[in-house]
């Protein structure tokens, strides 16, 4: 009897390191699976932050673009407008020196008609943000005088603007188109006698 007890409780312990073996067995590909889980994961992770960076990247190149564009749309309808205001001013100088010429020779009410559509140009110049450019009695510049003439005068000091040949305009601060203009310059000494007493009188006093 002692030995199929024996027996049975060897069998009984064999049944159970059989079913420990298996057990191990089952979970063993369930731990080699687990790292390739975390793998799998990790490149996810990586490719989500690779499509985060580009969509990025895109949508800055398209602000950029759109920016460029903008840009470039607001510089052709500027170039346009200077270009058109610029031909008008022809008009607004003929209409000028129409009214001044014939002044003397039309009646008051013909006068007053050209004015009238004269002021409107100027009106319409305006409302586009062009405004003359005073010159009379400022000191010449460059950026906004185109000289024409140096004259000998002593009704302004040297170096100003005498008189207009042509009215400058601006446009929003900025030269649309330059006055020409004549330049005052100090008076010459004509007289050569007078010039040579005043060096010698200078050789005198050194």
């Amino acid at each position: 009897m002692k030995n199929d007890v024996n027996s049975d409780v060897e069998l009984k312990e064999a049944e159970q390191d059989a079913e420990q073996i298996e057990d191990r067995k089952e979970q063993e590909p369930e731990t080699e699976q687990e790292p390739d889980l975390m793998q799998q994961l990790d490149e996810m992770k990586k490719e989500m932050e690779r499509m985060r960076d580009r969509y990025l990247r895109l949508a800055a190149d398209f602000d950029n673009y759109r920016r460029r564009t903008r840009q470039e749309m607001d510089e052709v309808r500027r170039t346009a407008a200077e270009r058109l205001l610029r031909e008008l001013l022809p008009l607004a100088d003929n209409f000028e020196r129409a009214i001044a010429a014939v002044r003397s020779e039309l009646s008051d009410k013909v006068i007053t008609g050209i004015d009238m559509i004269y002021r409107q140009l100027l009106n319409i110049l305006s409302q586009a943000g062009v405004e003359p450019l005073e010159s009379v009695g400022k000191p010449f510049d460059p950026a906004y005088h185109e000289a024409f003439e140096e004259v000998v005068t002593g009704e302004w000091p040297e170096g100003t603007v005498a008189s207009e040949i042509q009215k400058g305009y601006l446009l929003g601060g900025k030269v649309l188109r330059p006055a020409l203009v004549r330049v005052a310059k100090g008076p010459e000494i004509k007289d050569q006698a007078e010039a040579e007493c005043l060096d010698k009188e200078d050789g005198n006093n050194e």
